[in-house]
């Protein structure tokens, strides 16, 4: 930040001094120290436990690939069971008296909320004995569709209903194509009564695409490779079913089989095995072998069960090669190095922890600081007796130093900003702001009669007064140029009401300084008046400079306008008996018009110097009371 201040004197730096007399490093003292007797401890230790980190691994593997298998059969009960409860939600609806069978509004609006909630549910219907169906549900993510069939579905739905008739609970129909999407679908189903009197079914199908969206989704997340399998030969869920525009399926065949999928691995699950590990897997019900393929050995794991109505399902994972030993590999080595960390740890704790601690956690705590810019509570900090140390403790205290320095000239709340939006504000793109400009009124016969020591004190202490508002309304300031400051907001960071907030700032200004003359007035010094200049629209933000040296700032007419409005205040607003007259154009009045606390008043339009039309003003004020302290 530009600020008119003294120069600090230099520090002497006597509290870090480096001692001329030899110190051995931490290096030194840890290698040679502790080193060579843990080495010769570890070797013995590993050697006796090799066998046991070896059965550990495997018992932890299996527990792994338990809870990994766990896990995605469960998401894939969650969202099967979910559809389940939805056509017995339903059905129950139209039993107790809730739900009238014969409202197609009320039954399809049911049906869309049921939907709602649970997004793998494609679409709902209810098929009557009379032949009629009422079907809903969604053709993609925006369209939604309903329609009410009567008469022609009949004999389409009579073999399922008489099905159904039987049962009184729900009943899984397997996959069925659906031809308005030309996707397979699992479907459920779950009869309906009313009063004692069978009157039909309640349906639902799950996307099949969206338990493949999720096998996807763990893929990328894992680095594995998922799949589900029905009768062994067809896939129900595989990231290749996500898109089926070009599957080729259709109703005479819904699913592909493994010799049409595109993931020429999992054709290969069925191979001839090259070895079966399911001893290492343990008794449950996962098994494991691997084949040979082009690309090398492919691994698969994977559990078979049944349920939905499907005999046979099985879901896998399977690994290239590589892949599966890695896992092991990293087990093993991790295992290895915590135990050598572990025991080595205990030793240097013990030996040489007072000496290591202490420093780390005071450069911890003061690096701390340093990272959120709290620079005031930052302290210098002493020496240590290690090399290493004691250089970083030097190498703190002289970036403490010139950090220092540095505050006083750039923007610590912009530097906050750039750090809180992860480097996103820091690329040069175009943003709708809001821009500042104020401007001490007479400025110039003002500063002609003050020594230059006063005249600075009277720029930092207008500075600091204008700045306290500015911030509190989490604006930036951009720079100060003679008496005049820059400020802007929607920048780094979004802010939606970047104007509200501009003249929320300008009239808080104008109650500071009303404030602060009276003091000026009480020690018989002149008001201090200023013209402020706000303009919003859009404007080009990032890192403007030279290699090397940039500035965080905006370019554009809307920073053009906003200058040219605070220059107009010299016209405009002769007759204004406000400590800060504020022009405002158009743009920005239409943001504000709705706020209470802030007065806007007309005063025309005026051409502005470098436009070619003419820009609208108001001026802005608050309520006479709320300048009153």
């Amino acid at each position: 930040m530009a600020r008119v201040s003294a120069p600090l004197s230099p520090q002497k730096r006597t509290d870090c001094a480096v001692k001329q007399h030899w110190r051995p490093s931490l290096a030194i003292a840890l290698s040679f120290g502790f080193g060579g007797m843990s080495m010769v401890a570890l070797a013995i230790v590993i050697w006796l436990s090799f066998d046991t980190a070896r059965d550990n691994t495997f018992a932890l593997t299996q527990e792994v690939t338990e809870i990994s298998f766990g896990s995605i059969r469960e998401h894939i009960d969650n969202k099967l069971t979910a559809a389940a409860r939805q056509v017995t939600y339903m059905a129950d609806l139209i039993e107790n008296g809730l739900l009238d069978p014969n409202d197609e509004n009320a039954i399809t609006q049911t049906i869309k909320g049921a939907l709602a909630a649970t997004p793998q549910v494609r679409g709902m219907s209810l098929m009557r004995t009379n032949g009629s169906v009422v079907q809903a549900g969604w053709f993609d993510e925006t369209s939604f569709f309903s329609r009410n069939k009567k008469g022609d579905n009949e004999y389409r739905f009579a073999a399922l209903l008489q099905e159904l008739s039987k049962r009184d609970d729900v009943y899984w129909g397997g996959v069925i194509w659906i031809e308005e999407v030309k996707e397979p679908h699992i479907s459920v189903f779950h009869p309906v009564y009313r009063d004692d009197e069978y009157i039909g079914a309640m349906g639902a199908i799950i996307s099949i695409s969206s338990l493949s969206e999720y096998l996807n989704k763990l893929d990328k997340e894992t680095g594995n490779h998922t799949y589900l399998l029905m009768d062994r030969n067809k896939v129900l869920a595989h990231p290749s079913l996500i898109d089926m525009s070009r599957s080729g399926l259709s109703a005479e065949n819904p699913l592909p089989s493994l010799n049409q999928v595109i993931d020429g691995n999992l054709r290969r699950i069925w191979d001839e095995p090259l070895f079966e590990f399911n001893e290492m897997l343990g008794k449950g019900n996962i098994k494991g072998h691997t084949v040979d393929s082009f690309a090398g050995e492919l691994t698969f794991l994977h559990t078979s069960f049944s349920d939905y109505g499907f005999k046979d399902l099985t879901l896998g994972i399977y690994f290239m090669e590589g892949e599966l030993e890695g896992y092991y590999e990293r087990l093993w080595f991790t295992a290895i190095l915590a135990m050598g960390i572990a025991f080595i740890t205990v030793i240097t704790i013990f030996l040489a922890g007072k000496f290591i601690a202490i420093p780390l956690q005071r450069l911890s705590e003061a690096s701390q600081q340093v990272g959120q810019l709290d620079l005031a509570h930052a302290k210098r900090l002493p020496g240590s007796i290690f090399k290493e140390l004691d250089t970083a403790a030097n190498a703190y205290n002289s970036m403490l130093s010139g950090l220092k320095w540095f505050e006083n000239y750039v923007p610590k709340k912009l530097v906050k900003q750039l750090m809180d939006t992860n480097g996103e504000g820091i690329a040069s793109e175009e943003r709708e702001i809001t821009v500042m400009f104020t401007d001490i009124v007479n400025f110039t016969s003002l500063s002609e009669s003050m020594p230059a020591s006063e005249l600075a004190d009277l720029l930092n202490h207008h500075f600091d007064l204008l700045g306290v508002k500015i911030d509190e309304q989490e604006g930036t300031i951009d720079k100060y140029i003679g008496d005049s400051i820059m400020a802007f907001w929607g920048a780094p960071s979004l802010q939606e009401d970047h104007a509200q907030r501009a003249c929320r700032a300008a009239l808080a200004i104008e109650k500071a300084l009303t404030n602060d003359n009276r003091v000026r007035k009480e020690k018989g010094l002149d008001p201090i008046n200023i013209r402020i200049g706000i303009h919003s629209g859009l404007a080009i933000a990032g890192n403007i400079g030279a290699k090397g040296r940039v500035n965080y700032t905006l370019i554009g007419d809307t920073v053009n306008t906003a200058q040219r409005l605070e220059s107009l205040g010299k016209e405009a607003l002769t007759k204004s008996t406000q400590t800060a007259k504020t022009l405002i154009s158009a743009t920005t009045q239409a943001y504000i018009k709705s706020e209470t606390g802030m007065v806007t008043i007309h005063k025309g339009n005026f051409a502005l110097r470098g436009r070619e039309t003419e820009t609208e003003v108001y001026e802005l004020t608050a309520p006479e009371q709320s300048l009153i302290s």
